[in-house]
């Protein structure tokens, strides 16, 4: 445990080097935590809330309920134009109407300046989708079960395409993706290929929601089709035609052969995220469908650590128990070198 807790902080060093250098930031350098013994998770929370302040007034300065005043401070958009609305008395002062003014056509200046507000909101988002990114995959890295770390450093055109893509990413779940990936190349150069990046790059929410099916159904390189009290064809079938467009899945549908581990009689474990099926019978091998997943359904499912579905493995065991296989389910805690530990079984 203590080997494992030096490589993740080895590991944060690295991914804070990588992302945003050695010297002073606005945020806390991991090492700079560990020196002042500060709470990661809080101060963490912190800087995230803090970030999400700011993206917050951008986008009420984007839709106009916040402006610059005549300070340049941030104001509520209510107020400057209460202030605007103060007129002198037309005793004082007498302005003729301007017919252009209901037209809100700006001159050339003015519009210079809204360009140029447009494009600063623009780069400080990207900056702050960024620093913020930075922060979850440090958070990440202590969920890291580490046996190595390389020292070699990631390429320059990698991380350059890394900043772009992740820069545009709003919601969390992509946001964890890209931190996911960060931490993966870190740990690993060379783990994903710039082909990879522009793949993740286009996902759509639809094409998120169709990996994350996948991801909680597949059982190590592929998903069994053999739980009819699962599948709908009308729900499932244009899912799976989806993962097979996107290069997920091998075209059609294609058969595993399952040998025994045991000496005697039949016995495998198929393996689901945090579940397992243990599979005992008679003979020695056992065959059942399969859609494969390709070389990049499998680096894409592995950025993605989630729950199994647990009404597709009672279905699929079920199915399995009526070819006169005795089925278990139960909890499982898988290892960095693929072995694992079955625990909690249930017979079905």
């Amino acid at each position: 445990m203590p080997e494992t807790r030096a490589l993740q902080q080895k590991l944060a060093d690295k991914v804070w080097h990588t992302l945003f250098g050695g010297g002073e930031s606005a945020m806390l350098s991991p090492w700079r935590l560990r020196d002042k013994k500060q709470d990661h998770h809080a101060i963490r929370a912190a800087e995230l809330s803090a970030i999400q302040t700011m993206l917050d007034e951008l986008d009420d300065l984007h839709a106009g309920r916040r402006i610059f005043n005549h300070h340049g401070e941030i104001v509520a958009a209510a107020d400057a134009q209460l202030l605007a609305s103060i007129r002198f008395n037309p005793l004082i002062e007498r302005v003729a109407d301007d017919p252009l003014s209901a037209l809100n056509v700006p001159g050339t200046a003015e519009a210079l300046r809204d360009v140029r507000l447009e494009a600063d909101i623009l780069a400080l988002r990207h900056s702050l989708n960024v620093r913020r990114i930075g922060l979850r995959a440090d958070i990440l890295v202590e969920t890291f079960a580490l046996e190595t770390l390389s020292p070699r450093p990631v390429d320059a055109d990698w991380l350059l395409r890394w900043k772009e893509s992740a820069a545009r990413a709003v919601a969390t779940d992509f946001q964890d993706m890209w931190a996911r990936v960060l931490v993966d190349e870190v740990r690993q150069p060379g783990t994903h290929s710039l082909r990879t990046l522009a793949f993740l790059a286009t996902l759509s929410r639809a094409e998120m929601s169709a990996i994350r099916f996948m991801t909680a159904v597949d059982l190590g390189g592929f998903i069994c089709p053999d739980a009819p009290d699962y599948f709908h064809p009308d729900i499932h079938g244009p899912m799976f035609l989806q993962m097979e467009a996107m290069g997920l899945l091998l075209p059609g549908l294609d058969t595993i052969l399952l040998k025994t581990v045991a000496d005697r009689g039949f016995r495998a474990v198929l393996r689901c995220q945090n579940k397992a099926l243990f599979i005992e019978g008679i003979g020695s091998e056992l065959v059942i469908g399969a859609h494969v997943l390709t070389s990049l359904g499998r680096e894409v499912n592995a950025l993605f650590n989630g729950l199994a579905d647990t009404a597709y493995l009672f279905a699929l065991g079920n199915a399995l128990k009526k070819r006169g296989f005795t089925i278990e389910i139960g909890d499982w805690h898988g290892q960095a070198d693929g072995s694992g530990l079955f625990s909690e079984k249930m017979r079905l």
